[in-house]
């Protein structure tokens, strides 16, 4: 089946590399199949999968810390156990297999190697050889592993000590830890990330505070840190290329996330450039200095004319020196493109005088479509066309790179089992369809990672929130894993390579969600048993408690009032006698 494109006014201008807006038939679905060397994956991380959170010599991370205080998660829930993924390896090894991908995506946690976070202090055997078993592990099952070297998890240390991202002394902390990891796995790992998703750590950790460290440093700290983290993905791609990459001909690169921004009125000028500036405050932040050079124009306008405004002597974005540009640009070996949703966007002026802020420095709002289907999470709404929108983007933009999809998923909030997920099903079909168009229209796509393996810890949403294609019992101490539709799906594009014809997938599709009412009428058995005996608990609990007190308090007072009753009256009887 052909589809059709519809070719709109460009984004904007940029001579030869012109990015045009394509519309392609909303209903079409295109039957094909990816090329021969496509892979397909899985991801997590070990922050919101490994617990073991304190075992081993592991020191403490600032996601330790901040769910240790009060009100910062859902229900105040951490990832001190989570999936106990640090002791399921085997397990969890298993789920991979049966998936049958051909690569994993996995975060090493840097408190977990050097506690600290300085390497000259201590390195942690026991992580390393952690870590040495999951990659030997993958390895043997012909299962390529995707290494990320921070995944949000910075030794608190380095938090209390210098202030986290803020500070410039992290970027060569984490090139000594980086060049620790190339050390001890590099011989097996050629696929390396330096940061998952900067964009989250830089906004959500020092602009809202909604992660941790938890800062609020609004319209200035967001810009440091996300220096410091460009600066440091650099250190450590040049680090690579010049100790490693003859010895261990690995790759390097950043994985990027960002939604889709699609302007409002197609016919506006003003709809246009505010969902260019979109993308741009979020993906081009990052991309930009490291394929081009430098930030985006629009961002050095915006935020340079915002700070004038409020009377700041210079910008709140920082400068990149002429020699920082020349070591920054052509640092990544392939680009990590994360994708969950769609915006809308039109153009809406915020006055200066609100004050600092990376939201208002923008100029713009974002809106979602009535019609489009309810989501299970609400900030998640399916929209699979603007991932193709957003990977052409990513080719006309950045000299089209080599693009490993690193996570694209479907969350669902659930309070009770639910294996029958056919919300996720008609996602991954959707983002995977228009991932293939993607293709055709020339865009360079090595590979993709469904997001995730396991329902895990969602960092400020807690355990409330599941990315899972395997459901996750979190209340059961052994925390027993059960596979999803979405699994038996999976399987079927993965051994297809692709959507072969309409009956068959059609077919995945039924035989899917016919395998998953058996398995969550087992799953149900078992809550209900997890139901009843905590029932019995809560009645029993009052009367153990009750007869604990009559063991350790009532028996030994009557016991010693008994004594001292028997030694008055010995008394007596003795006196009596004399």
């Amino acid at each position: 089946m052909m589809f059709l494109v519809l070719l709109l006014v460009p984004l904007y201008s940029q001579g030869e590399n012109d990015f045009q807006w394509t519309q392609t038939e909303r209903g079409s679905f295109y039957y094909g199949t990816f090329p021969p060397t496509f892979t397909w994956g899985v991801g997590s991380s070990a922050y919101q999968t490994e617990g073991a959170w304190d075992k081993d010599g592991k020191g403490q991370s600032i996601w330790d810390a901040f769910t240790h205080k009060k009100g910062k998660t859902f229900m105040n829930q951490t990832a001190d156990s989570s999936c106990d993924g640090y002791y399921k390896v085997k397990e969890d090894m298993d789920l991979l297999k049966e998936l049958k991908v051909s690569h994993y995506r996995l975060s090493i946690s840097w408190p977990r190697l050097i506690p600290t976070g300085i390497k000259a202090e201590s390195v942690n055997e026991m992580g390393i050889k952690y870590y040495n078993n999951l990659i030997n592990v993958l390895l043997e099952n012909n299962i390529t592993p995707v290494v990320t070297l921070y995944h949000w998890d910075l030794p608190q240390t380095l938090q209390e000590k210098f202030g986290g991202w803020q500070n410039i002394t992290m970027i060569t902390y984490f090139n000594d830890y980086a060049n620790l990891c190339f050390e001890k796995f590099g011989d097996r790992v050629k696929y390396w990330i330096t940061f998952s998703n900067p964009w989250s750590v830089a906004v959500e950790g020092y602009e809202t505070g909604e992660h941790a460290p938890g800062l609020k440093l609004r319209g200035t700290g967001v810009y440091k840190a996300a220096h410091n983290l460009i600066k440091a993905h650099a250190r450590v791609w040049h680090s690579y290329n010049k100790h490693w990459r003859s010895r261990q001909n690995g790759m390097i690169g950043i994985s990027l996330t960002t939604d889709w921004g699609e302007p409002v009125d197609i016919s506006s000028q003003k709809d246009i450039e505010a969902a260019e500036r979109f993308v741009q405050f979020n993906f081009g932040w990052f991309a930009n200095p490291i394929y081009n050079g430098d930030y985006p124009q629009i961002m050095k306008e915006y935020i340079g004319q915002k700070s004038a405004h409020q009377n700041l002597g210079m910008s709140r974005l920082p400068i990149f020196t002429s020699q920082e540009k020349a070591f920054i640009k052509g640092t990544s070996d392939f680009l990590g493109v994360g994708h969950f949703t769609t915006r809308y966007i039109t153009n809406r002026n915020f006055p200066s005088t609100q004050g600092p802020s990376y939201f208002t420095d923008k100029d713009l709002m974002e809106l979602v479509d009535p019609k489009w289907p309810e989501p299970e999470s609400k900030w998640l709404y399916s929209v699979p066309w603007g991932f193709r929108r957003l990977l052409n983007f990513v080719k006309t933009q950045y000299g089209s790179p080599l693009v490993l999809v690193t996570e694209n998923g479907v969350s669902e909030k659930m309070h009770c089992a639910q294996l029958c997920d056919e919300w996720r099903i008609h996602y991954l079909k959707g983002y995977i369809n228009e991932m293939l168009k993607a293709i055709k229209d020339g865009v360079r796509i090595q590979g993709y990672t469904a997001w995730s393996l396991l329902d895990k810890f969602e960092w400020d949403e807690g355990f409330s929130e599941r990315f899972g294609l395997y459901y996750v019992e979190f209340k059961n101490k052994n925390k027993p894993r059960y596979p999803k539709a979405s699994v038996q799906f999976y399987k079927k594009i993965i051994r297809a390579n692709g959507f072969p014809n309409f009956r068959e997938v059609e077919n995945w599709h039924r035989i899917s969600t016919e395998t998953c009412s058996t398995t969550n009428q087992l799953l149900a058995a078992e809550e209900q048993r997890n139901a009843a005996a905590n029932l019995l608990r809560l009645i029993y609990d009052p009367l153990t408690s009750h007869m604990e007190m009559v063991t350790e308090i009532v028996v030994p007072t009557v016991c010693t009032l008994c004594i001292l009753i028997g030694a008055v009256l010995l008394m007596i009887l003795l006196r009596r006698k004399s």
